[in-house]
Protein backbone atom coordinates (compact mmCIF):
# COMPACT_ATOMS: atom_id res chain seq x y z
CA UNK A 1 0.00 0.00 0.00
CA UNK A 2 1.33 3.30 -0.85
CA UNK A 3 -0.09 6.61 -0.11
CA UNK A 4 0.31 10.05 -2.04
CA UNK A 5 2.87 11.99 -0.57
CA UNK A 6 4.85 15.32 -0.49
CA UNK A 7 6.11 16.33 -4.13
CA UNK A 8 7.14 19.91 -5.33
CA UNK A 9 7.26 19.04 -9.14
CA UNK A 10 4.64 21.72 -9.79
CA UNK A 11 5.91 25.00 -10.10
CA UNK A 12 3.64 27.53 -11.86
CA UNK A 13 6.01 30.21 -12.82
CA UNK A 14 7.99 28.25 -15.30
CA UNK A 15 7.87 28.59 -19.46
CA UNK A 16 7.26 25.70 -21.50
CA UNK A 17 6.34 24.80 -24.83
CA UNK A 18 5.24 21.05 -24.75
CA UNK A 19 1.73 20.92 -23.46
CA UNK A 20 -0.50 18.09 -23.05
CA UNK A 21 -3.97 17.81 -21.57
CA UNK A 22 -5.10 15.33 -19.01
CA UNK A 23 -9.17 14.94 -18.00
CA UNK A 24 -9.60 14.87 -14.41
CA UNK A 25 -13.37 14.25 -13.04
CA UNK A 26 -14.28 14.26 -9.57
CA UNK A 27 -17.46 12.25 -8.24
CA UNK A 28 -19.22 11.74 -4.51
CA UNK A 29 -21.86 12.24 -2.63
CA UNK A 30 -23.84 16.16 -2.29
CA UNK A 31 -21.39 18.01 0.16
CA UNK A 32 -18.48 15.98 0.15
CA UNK A 33 -17.09 19.29 -1.16
CA UNK A 34 -15.98 18.36 -4.41
CA UNK A 35 -16.94 22.17 -5.76
CA UNK A 36 -14.15 23.24 -2.87
CA UNK A 37 -11.21 21.13 -3.40
CA UNK A 38 -11.32 22.31 -7.08
CA UNK A 39 -11.72 25.51 -6.22
CA UNK A 40 -9.62 25.93 -3.33
CA UNK A 41 -6.75 23.85 -5.83
CA UNK A 42 -7.63 26.96 -8.81
CA UNK A 43 -8.19 30.06 -7.13
CA UNK A 44 -6.62 28.89 -3.67
CA UNK A 45 -9.79 30.21 -2.31
CA UNK A 46 -13.36 28.81 -1.47
CA UNK A 47 -17.03 29.76 -1.48
CA UNK A 48 -18.09 30.32 2.77
CA UNK A 49 -21.57 30.11 1.59
CA UNK A 50 -22.73 26.70 0.14
CA UNK A 51 -24.06 26.46 -3.68
CA UNK A 52 -24.83 22.79 -4.99
CA UNK A 53 -23.41 22.09 -8.16
CA UNK A 54 -25.78 22.49 -11.06
CA UNK A 55 -25.30 19.43 -13.68
CA UNK A 56 -21.62 19.89 -14.92
CA UNK A 57 -18.89 22.30 -14.42
CA UNK A 58 -15.14 22.73 -15.42
CA UNK A 59 -12.16 24.12 -14.34
CA UNK A 60 -8.77 24.47 -16.05
CA UNK A 61 -5.43 24.92 -14.46
CA UNK A 62 -1.48 24.74 -16.09
CA UNK A 63 0.92 23.28 -14.33
CA UNK A 64 4.40 24.37 -15.59
CA UNK A 65 7.20 21.67 -15.54
CA UNK A 66 10.52 21.61 -16.50
CA UNK A 67 10.57 20.77 -19.77
CA UNK A 68 6.53 20.55 -20.54
CA UNK A 69 3.52 22.14 -19.31
CA UNK A 70 0.29 19.86 -18.13
CA UNK A 71 -3.26 21.61 -18.77
CA UNK A 72 -5.52 19.55 -16.19
CA UNK A 73 -9.19 20.28 -17.09
CA UNK A 74 -11.14 19.30 -13.95
CA UNK A 75 -14.74 18.10 -14.05
CA UNK A 76 -17.34 19.23 -11.43
CA UNK A 77 -19.98 16.97 -11.33
CA UNK A 78 -23.09 17.31 -9.16
CA UNK A 79 -23.96 14.71 -5.96
CA UNK A 80 -27.56 15.17 -6.22
CA UNK A 81 -29.61 12.40 -7.57
CA UNK A 82 -31.41 13.76 -10.13
CA UNK A 83 -28.63 15.06 -11.91
CA UNK A 84 -26.61 11.58 -11.82
CA UNK A 85 -27.40 11.10 -15.32
CA UNK A 86 -25.39 13.47 -16.83
CA UNK A 87 -22.14 12.26 -15.29
CA UNK A 88 -21.46 9.14 -17.63
CA UNK A 89 -21.32 11.28 -21.05
CA UNK A 90 -18.43 13.17 -18.57
CA UNK A 91 -16.30 10.33 -17.42
CA UNK A 92 -15.44 8.87 -21.28
CA UNK A 93 -11.94 9.64 -21.99
CA UNK A 94 -10.83 10.33 -18.26
CA UNK A 95 -7.67 10.33 -17.32
CA UNK A 96 -7.95 10.56 -14.14
CA UNK A 97 -11.80 9.80 -12.24
CA UNK A 98 -11.15 11.50 -8.04
CA UNK A 99 -13.33 9.17 -5.78
CA UNK A 100 -14.45 11.75 -3.06
CA UNK A 101 -16.11 11.25 0.32
CA UNK A 102 -17.08 13.33 3.35
CA UNK A 103 -14.11 12.08 6.39
CA UNK A 104 -16.73 13.53 8.85
CA UNK A 105 -19.44 11.67 7.05
CA UNK A 106 -19.62 7.52 6.86
CA UNK A 107 -22.65 7.04 4.48
CA UNK A 108 -20.50 9.47 1.71
CA UNK A 109 -17.38 6.77 2.46
CA UNK A 110 -19.60 3.96 1.82
CA UNK A 111 -21.38 5.44 -1.07
CA UNK A 112 -17.63 5.07 -2.95
CA UNK A 113 -18.38 1.52 -4.18
CA UNK A 114 -21.00 2.80 -6.13
CA UNK A 115 -19.56 5.62 -7.46
CA UNK A 116 -16.71 2.89 -8.71
CA UNK A 117 -18.41 0.37 -9.90
CA UNK A 118 -20.77 2.91 -12.04
CA UNK A 119 -17.41 4.79 -13.11
CA UNK A 120 -15.72 1.87 -14.21
CA UNK A 121 -18.61 1.24 -17.06
CA UNK A 122 -17.87 4.23 -19.00
CA UNK A 123 -13.99 4.35 -18.45
CA UNK A 124 -10.56 2.25 -19.80
CA UNK A 125 -8.54 -0.08 -18.03
CA UNK A 126 -5.67 2.48 -17.98
CA UNK A 127 -7.68 5.22 -15.80
CA UNK A 128 -6.18 6.32 -12.87
CA UNK A 129 -8.14 6.68 -9.85
CA UNK A 130 -7.90 8.24 -6.37
CA UNK A 131 -9.62 8.27 -3.63
CA UNK A 132 -10.05 11.71 -1.76
CA UNK A 133 -11.22 11.86 2.25
CA UNK A 134 -12.07 15.68 2.36
CA UNK A 135 -13.01 18.05 5.64
CA UNK A 136 -10.20 16.56 7.21
CA UNK A 137 -10.31 20.01 9.86
CA UNK A 138 -13.78 17.95 11.01
CA UNK A 139 -14.05 15.15 13.16
CA UNK A 140 -13.48 12.06 12.05
CA UNK A 141 -16.24 9.36 11.16
CA UNK A 142 -14.06 7.09 8.27
CA UNK A 143 -11.35 5.66 9.82
CA UNK A 144 -7.84 5.79 7.74
CA UNK A 145 -7.86 1.61 8.48
CA UNK A 146 -11.29 1.61 6.66
CA UNK A 147 -10.00 3.30 3.65
CA UNK A 148 -6.90 0.88 3.61
CA UNK A 149 -9.12 -1.94 3.32
CA UNK A 150 -11.10 -0.32 0.87
CA UNK A 151 -8.36 0.95 -1.51
CA UNK A 152 -6.60 -2.34 -0.97
CA UNK A 153 -9.85 -4.24 -2.11
CA UNK A 154 -10.17 -2.46 -5.22
CA UNK A 155 -6.77 -2.25 -6.20
CA UNK A 156 -6.19 1.86 -5.72
CA UNK A 157 -3.28 2.27 -4.50
CA UNK A 158 -3.40 6.47 -4.11
CA UNK A 159 -5.10 8.25 -1.44
CA UNK A 160 -4.90 11.26 0.25
CA UNK A 161 -6.80 13.08 2.92
CA UNK A 162 -7.66 16.61 2.79
CA UNK A 163 -9.07 19.98 3.97
CA UNK A 164 -10.90 21.87 1.28
CA UNK A 165 -10.83 24.49 4.19
CA UNK A 166 -8.38 25.06 5.28
CA UNK A 167 -6.20 24.30 2.44
CA UNK A 168 -3.96 21.08 4.30
CA UNK A 169 -3.56 18.41 1.35
CA UNK A 170 -4.52 19.88 -1.80
CA UNK A 171 -1.66 20.60 -3.71
CA UNK A 172 -0.47 16.91 -2.34
CA UNK A 173 -3.40 15.26 -4.17
CA UNK A 174 -2.83 17.20 -7.44
CA UNK A 175 0.78 17.36 -7.90
CA UNK A 176 1.02 13.31 -7.19
CA UNK A 177 -1.75 12.68 -9.93
CA UNK A 178 0.52 15.06 -12.37
CA UNK A 179 3.32 13.13 -11.11
CA UNK A 180 1.22 9.91 -11.57
CA UNK A 181 0.37 11.10 -15.24
CA UNK A 182 4.54 11.80 -15.97
CA UNK A 183 5.94 8.62 -14.65
CA UNK A 184 3.26 6.86 -16.87
CA UNK A 185 4.59 8.63 -19.89
CA UNK A 186 7.96 7.85 -19.00
CA UNK A 187 7.50 4.21 -18.67
CA UNK A 188 5.59 4.54 -22.09
CA UNK A 189 8.27 6.49 -23.53
CA UNK A 190 10.97 3.96 -22.63
CA UNK A 191 9.40 1.36 -24.01
CA UNK A 192 8.74 3.41 -27.13
CA UNK A 193 12.77 3.63 -27.22
CA UNK A 194 13.58 -0.03 -26.14
CA UNK A 195 11.72 -0.97 -29.19
CA UNK A 196 13.26 1.05 -31.25
CA UNK A 197 16.37 0.16 -30.36
CA UNK A 198 15.81 -3.43 -30.21
CA UNK A 199 14.34 -2.70 -33.94
CA UNK A 200 17.37 -1.22 -35.06
CA UNK A 201 19.39 -4.23 -33.44
CA UNK A 202 17.53 -6.49 -35.26
CA UNK A 203 18.31 -4.56 -38.46
CA UNK A 204 21.85 -4.62 -37.47
CA UNK A 205 22.20 -8.56 -36.83
CA UNK A 206 20.67 -9.17 -40.16
CA UNK A 207 22.75 -6.80 -42.20
CA UNK A 208 25.58 -8.51 -40.11
CA UNK A 209 24.16 -11.88 -40.77
CA UNK A 210 24.04 -11.36 -44.52
CA UNK A 211 27.74 -10.15 -44.75
CA UNK A 212 28.41 -13.10 -42.91
CA UNK A 213 26.93 -15.39 -45.73
CA UNK A 214 28.04 -13.22 -48.30
CA UNK A 215 31.96 -13.73 -47.00
CA UNK A 216 31.13 -17.19 -46.65
CA UNK A 217 29.85 -17.70 -50.15
CA UNK A 218 32.77 -16.10 -52.00
CA UNK A 219 35.31 -18.14 -49.43
CA UNK A 220 33.83 -20.70 -50.89
CA UNK A 221 33.74 -19.89 -54.33
CA UNK A 222 37.83 -18.86 -54.00
CA UNK A 223 38.30 -22.48 -52.72
CA UNK A 224 36.68 -23.89 -55.35
CA UNK A 225 38.59 -22.17 -58.24
CA UNK A 226 41.53 -22.65 -56.53
CA UNK A 227 41.03 -26.83 -56.64
CA UNK A 228 39.93 -26.74 -60.00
Amino acid sequence: MSFLGNNSIVNESSASSQIENYKIVIIGDQHVGKTSILSRYKYEVIETAYAPTVGIDFLTKNVFLEDKTVKLIMWDTAGQERFKSLIPSYLKNANCIILTYDISNKSSFVSLNKWLMDAKEYVNEKTLFVICGNKLDLKRAVTKKEVEDFSNEKNIPLFIEVSALTGEGINDLFNNIVKTFCDRENIVNSEIKMDEINSEDDRSQQFSLKDKNKKEDNQIKVKKRRCC
